[in-house]
């Protein structure tokens, strides 16, 4: 049995659940959009910062930040993915999950954000693909 993205929720998906390496003999190619992520990437890793990686549908952008990251930083990364307009209870619930924490999620929020605080002390990188989904609450 494979293992599918949904039963690793939070974990980068598999080299091989990438779309184009489903074609038979499909090979990574660096191109310079794909350089250039990377670079920026390991950038943002280092300087622990926030990057926003931008582009038209269908250019390669995920494709990029999970080859990217594959790379970088396999064993921190962890994916959040939020329905359309996610509440804060929906942001927490998605953490809880993609970092993998123990147990049920708490019931009151103050509790939530003490454990999701604790859980978040050694960096992270977190990775939102299709964030035009979320509001403007967590946007700016």
């Amino acid at each position: 049995m494979t293992t599918s993205t949904s039963t690793r929720r939070g974990r980068l998906p598999a080299a091989r659940e990438d779309h184009f390496m489903r074609l038979p003999g499909a090979q990574v190619v660096s191109t310079r959009a794909l350089l250039a992520a990377r670079e920026n990437i390991r950038a943002a890793i280092g300087a622990q910062a926030m990057i926003c990686i931008y582009g038209q549908a269908g250019h390669g952008k995920s494709f990029a930040v999970n080859a990217s990251l594959r790379e970088l930083a396999p064993k921190l990364t962890r994916r959040i993915q939020f329905r359309a307009r996610p509440s804060t209870r929906d942001l927490r619930h998605e953490l809880f999950y993609a970092l993998g924490l123990q147990g049920r999620p708490p019931a009151h929020a103050i509790e939530f954000d003490r454990m999701l605080r604790g859980a978040l002390v050694e960096p992270l990188v977190l990775v939102c693909d299709e964030a035009q989904w979320l509001s403007k609450l967590w946007c700016g």
